[in-house]
């Protein structure tokens, strides 16, 4: 059999990130132009994927366009011809990262999000080479869960997807047993209400108020957006997350 290598892995599979830094995870992103819901969402007012982030990056920085539209390309094809080997090498470059930065999570589509069927198949099969990692995967495409469900069941335990709500202030989805929703400042959370926003880099909650009435170079100078000490992304425990809009 021949031995992994990470040049291998990513030449063939895509590359995992390292290089986030706020989020305490290895995670894999695609392009955010290939989205399918989330690409008619972009053009809705109000809507959760109207002011996405990813898309917004990717027409700034052309490296990272090709990046991300590359790892899509190799996915889509390696998936089609031999899923289990994309699902091993995706796991060798997973345990790889989580080993060297010292965790034990992984998100999928930091950018983009499931294509069909046959990838979150491949996703699962990557979650089942790495027990010990919990993974989540955020998602919009709630019909290819639910069609992924009806053929083969439910994921494993340390997979957590994460269906999201259409528009900012919009209840859970239902019909799934963990969602996200997005709410304005004043709005109803549903849930676990996440505070990454306002953790700084020392791992601080500030409170709203603190935090409504610091000027952007304070703001800049904390450094804000950390999970800190927070998983609850990756626990299936936690039923719905609330992100803010800001």
């Amino acid at each position: 059999m021949e031995k992994l290598t990470l040049k291998t892995a990513i030449e063939q599979s895509g590359k995992i990130s390292l290089g986030n830094t706020k989020m305490p995870s290895t995670t894999f992103a695609i392009s955010a132009k290939a989205c399918k819901v989330g690409a008619k969402l972009a053009k809705v007012k109000g809507s959760t994927c109207s002011r996405c982030y990813a898309l917004k990056l990717q027409n700034l920085r052309p490296s990272v366009d090709q990046g991300w539209t590359n790892n899509l390309l190799k996915a889509e094809k390696l998936i089609a011809e031999n899923p289990m080997l994309w699902a091993k090498q995706m796991a060798f470059q997973i345990k790889r990262g989580c080993d060297k930065l010292d965790i034990h999570e992984h998100r999928w589509f930091d950018s983009g999000d499931l294509q069909s069927v046959a990838m979150l198949h491949a996703i699962v099969l990557t979650a089942e080479l790495t027990p010990h990692i919990r993974h989540w995967l955020p998602t919009r495409e709630a019909k290819i869960v639910k069609e992924y469900r009806k053929l083969y069941g439910n994921e494993p335990d340390n997979l957590a997807i994460r269906v999201s709500a259409t528009m900012i202030g919009d209840k859970p989805i239902s019909g799934h047993a963990n969602t996200s929703t997005v709410h304005r400042h004043g709005d109803t959370v549903h849930g676990k209400e996440c505070l990454a926003y306002r953790t700084n880099k020392d791992n601080v909650v500030i409170d709203y108020e603190t935090f409504k009435a610091m000027t952007k170079p304070e703001k800049k100078e904390q450094d804000f957006g950390h999970c800190g000490d927070c998983r609850a992304c990756w626990s299936k425990d936690v039923a719905n997350i609330s992100y803010p809009l800001h």
